[in-house]
């Protein structure tokens, strides 16, 4: 399948569970054939519904570079095994769900590792955040972490996340001087300017937090953009752009339901006695 060029400007500003989850798992043509496949075995649920890798034993780490045909088994592995009775082929449906799978997967790494769209993450060595350098996506000992939004070295089990907090960003967006954070022993401390990113990255996922618990609770009255916005900037004065609230607003009505996602987007008048 090829991938619409169009698409990672839909992952801008987004985690990378999150980004994962629109990209893959809810693409279009793996959520059909994940319906078709729900029906005739409902423990592939943590797959098309949680983002699991269809291995149990990889809970939710997938390969960056993770084959159709290592999909497609996955699917049938079991950690029993009887002797003398062959394993399990893959049916022509799991084939085919694995077949999309690693073509959704092969295009996300593709832009990133070509710098169409940039992952961020935090060095879980020296807590530096920075972009992760484009060559990285070509290891082949690397798997993305799509419940926690980590990358993580494969090298052993259970795998050790090396990059947490990942999400992904337009190149335009980034600095040109941003340098990219790569493994090394002796890194260096982060400076006042990664200090000054690393406070302006706390403060977003504050605000995210923030946003999350007011807007998923029914009992608090919905606000207008405007209205959360000059609550935001009051708590986080000089450490939260404009820009940055409006993503962070905009991914939270996405992981809303229905209902609450119509009651944020367009909050009607409220009562002036009305607090939170």
């Amino acid at each position: 399948m090829e991938a619409d060029k169009s698409e990672p400007d839909s992952l801008d500003g987004l985690t990378l569970a999150a980004a994962f989850r629109r990209h893959v798992i809810e693409d279009g043509e793996i959520a059909a054939i994940g319906q078709r496949m729900l029906q005739m075995r409902r423990s592939h649920s943590g797959v098309f519904l949680e983002g699991e890798f269809p291995d149990p034993y990889f809970g939710f780490h997938w390969p960056l570079h993770a084959s159709a045909k290592k999909i497609a088994f996955a699917f049938v592995n079991s950690p029993l095994t009887i002797v003398g009775v062959p394993s399990p082929e893959p049916s022509a449906l799991e084939t085919a769900a694995a077949e999309l799978l690693a073509n959704r997967i092969a295009a996300l790494v593709d832009w990133l590792a070509r710098g169409e769209i940039i992952a961020v993450g935090t060095f879980a060595t020296t807590g530096v955040e920075g972009p992760i350098g484009s060559g990285q996506w070509t290891r082949t000992d690397l798997s993305m972490d799509v419940r926690d939004s980590a990358i993580c070295e494969t090298k052993s089990h259970p795998p050790v996340a090396i990059w947490t907090g990942v999400c992904l960003r337009l190149p335009d967006q980034g600095s040109s001087t941003d340098k990219a954070v790569v493994p090394h022993r002796d890194a260096e401390s982060p400076t006042a300017a990664r200090k000054q990113i690393q406070t302006k990255t706390r403060s977003r996922q504050e605000c995210l937090d923030w946003l999350t618990s007011m807007m998923s609770d029914v009992a608090v009255i919905p606000l207008t953009n405007a209205e959360l916005w000059a609550k935001a900037s009051a708590k986080w004065p000089d450490k939260l752009s404009k820009r940055e609230f409006d993503k962070c607003r905009a991914q939270v009505l996405d992981r809303l339901s229905e209902e609450q996602r119509y009651l944020w987007a367009r909050p009607g008048p409220k009562p002036k006695s009305s607090q939170l």
